[in-house]
């Protein structure tokens, strides 16, 4: 079928990052279907909007009626929110994907199949200051359209080009934006596609045979300490996580003199403004890196109030930062976006400096630049969007691969923040490979004993280098033995301590470093225990050694009020669900010590209840919702059922 070598092929370019990155590219098929009243129609079937072509199936081509598209070969004018109006009542089916801006484009280019992709090569081409007809010779029988953004206006000028049209034409090049090959197969749009990037690349090749970068600066500019600093300073205006990357290709830009050359020369292609913005920005001392970023969003700020009067301004903190002789650090709500923000500057950079060695580099101007990067299309997707609660937020959760722990694992990445899950158990790998692929976020399974202050030090710096920093640490791990007093040895009491105080202090002491440098406030969270206020008989290992880490909370909340950080105390008790530290038949010792039943033991409270880990892992939510806890530091809050 048509549609099934519609997939093959787009998936094919999508595939290929030096076509296609992270949703870009875009492919479609005209065809003949039936609709909902039995008619034979003719339908164009566009990448929907959201589709990405490397993993692309059928149901995300959406269908557009083409006796609906055609028809606006003779309007004049069209707002971009006017097309996409005019897009959504052409849909064959109102519920698959929005249509692609681009949708008018493919139904006015006179062929079966249509493949458009942002070649890393053909772009060296356009963004050298080559002329069209320097192009057309390389890469033989093309049209060139100049730079025009996406959109109606796109589509019109493209119909004049289409009339044009002639049969040895292989493809069509977009200036600063791409390439669009057609064919009345998928195969054949498809290898001329490759046929022509094929060919800008043998001609990049025989003009820039040696590296692309130099290496110039071996000496890095190291800013792991500073990591820290760098995220609280670009989380002014909402919290960020940082991606570093000290290898591979952001290792090389890093140590070149192009990284510093085209640092304001714009990305590859406009479509990537809307995240990387025009400027990256150019480290070239660890002295002055808190005052660069500063001066780079004054800078922002100068420009979007001199090109941009529609819009409220956007985050205007840089989301690249290469660091010479280091590498580059991207920073985004998700390390997703970040992960896409690092691939467009890489590709950018690869891009600029080779159109740089072609001739002269050569963007959209300033004002095309703010016109993209504020395109009333993503304003419009901007004014819908709600981060969740918990996006950008980095939190080490101790224990996390049980109990209390486990659940708020599962909470926290709910709401969208990175979870640093830490565990004796190896199973916390597992888990946490499943938690993110049930809810698309970045967290990362940590097998430590957190006996071992050593491990847990280097845990801390780790989870700084991968993320940036820390905001949350929830000190839940905890170890339990019941015995009678008189039974307890040393080496009983001193493993409650290194694991019950030790280690909560240890850790919170490094987290507490790292929050003050961000300057962004943080919460710690004490897992303590109802043994606290209302001690019982056998539980002296266990409740006199998390009396210390609850004292513990008070002198954080104390010292760390003025720098914004809160510490409170949690005090759940009897939760048996899934928890390992009833194991060993500390709930059968438990029960038999009050003469009841394992059951009525669970129950023991003044509501009846059996107090679940999903009780305390919403009180953690609560308490990191600033909407409700806020204003509350150096509190104890029992989750317990009511003590009788």
């Amino acid at each position: 079928m048509q549609i099934d070598e519609r997939v093959r092929t787009a998936r094919m370019l999508g595939k290929d990052p030096e076509l296609v990155l992270h949703g870009g590219g875009n492919a479609s098929l005209k065809t003949v279907e039936i609709d909902h009243a039995g008619r034979e129609i003719k339908v164009l079937r566009v990448k929907g909007s959201g589709s990405d072509m490397a993993t692309i199936g059928v149901s995300g081509f959406t269908g557009l009626r083409m006796d609906d598209l055609l028809p606006a070969e003779k309007i004049e004018k069209m707002t971009d929110i006017e097309m996409m109006d005019y897009l959504k009542k052409s849909m064959v089916d109102p519920s698959e994907p929005a249509p692609s801006v681009e949708s008018f484009l493919h139904a006015f280019i006179p062929f079966t199949f249509v493949d458009h992709t942002h070649s890393d090569h053909i772009l060296m081409l356009t963004n050298s200051g080559m002329s069209a007809d320097k192009i057309s010779s390389i890469l033989g029988h093309v049209m060139v359209i100049p730079y025009i953004p996406p959109g109606f206006i796109l589509a019109r000028e493209m119909l004049s080009t289409i009339s044009k049209l002639t049969p040895d034409v292989r493809g069509i090049v977009l200036e600063k934006h791409g390439l669009f090959t057609f064919g009345e197969t998928a195969t054949e749009s498809y290898e001329k596609h490759m046929e022509l990037v094929g060919k800008a690349r043998e001609y990049v090749k025989s003009q820039c045979e040696d590296r692309i970068y130099d290496k110039k600066f071996i000496e890095p500019v190291e800013v792991d300490s500073i990591l820290p600093e760098i995220r609280g300073k670009l989380s002014a205006e909402f919290k960020k996580v940082l991606l570093v990357k000290k290898d591979g290709d952001a290792l090389e830009i890093a140590q070149s003199s192009q990284a510093q050359m085209y640092q304001k020369s714009g990305p590859a292609t406009p479509d990537m403004l809307i995240r990387t913005k025009y400027n990256f920005l150019y480290i070239d001392s660890k002295n002055n890196v808190l005052d660069r970023i500063l001066e780079f969003a004054a800078e922002y700020r100068k420009e979007h109030s001199e090109f941009v009067s529609a819009y409220p301004m956007h985050d205007p903190y840089p989301s690249v930062i290469i660091v010479r002789g280091y590498g580059i650090i991207t920073a985004a709500r998700t390390l997703k976006e970040c992960t896409i923000i690092m691939d467009q500057a890489v590709h950018s950079m690869r891009v600029n400096s080779v159109a740089g060695k072609l001739g002269k580099q050569e963007f959209i101007s300033r004002k095309e630049a703010y016109e993209m990067e504020y395109w009333p299309l993503e304003e419009a997707k901007l004014k819908r969007f709600k981060p969740k609660p918990l996006e950008g937020n980095v939190c080490i959760v101790t224990g996390a691969a049980s109990g209390i722990g486990y659940e708020t694992f599962l909470k926290i990445s709910e709401n969208g923040g990175n979870v640093v899950a830490v565990d004796i158990n190896s199973d916390v790998i597992k888990i946490s490979e499943e938690i993110n692929r049930k809810y698309g976020v970045a967290s990362v399974g940590k097998i430590v004993d957190i006996s071992d202050r050593k491990a847990i030090e280097k845990m801390v710096e780790e989870v700084v280098l991968k993320y940036g920093g820390v905001d949350v640490l929830f000190n839940n791990a905890g170890i339990l033995k019941s015995e009678p007093f008189e039974e307890i040895t040393p080496d009983t009491i001193e493993k409650h301590i290194a694991i019950n105080s030790m280690a909560p202090f240890v850790l919170s002491q490094k987290v507490f470093s790292v929050m003050k440098k961000q300057g962004t406030g943080g919460n710690f969270i004490f897992n303590i225990t109802k043994n606290l206020t209302h001690p019982g008989p056998g539980m002296a290992s266990y409740g006199t050694t998390k009396a210390f880490s609850a004292q513990l909370s008070h002198y954080i909340a104390k010292e760390g009020g003025k720098f914004g950080i809160r510490s409170n105390i949690i005090n759940p008790d009897k939760i048996f669900k899934n928890s390992k530290i009833w194991d060993n038949g500390v709930l059968e010792k438990r029960a038999e010590a009050k003469g009841i039943t394992p059951e009525q033991y669970k129950r023991g409270n003044l509501l009846n209840v059996e107090v679940l880990p999903e009780h305390v892992a919403n009180m953690v939510l609560a308490i990191l919702n600033d909407d409700i806890f806020g204003a509350t530091t150096d509190a104890m809050i029992p989750v317990d059922g009511g003590i009788i």
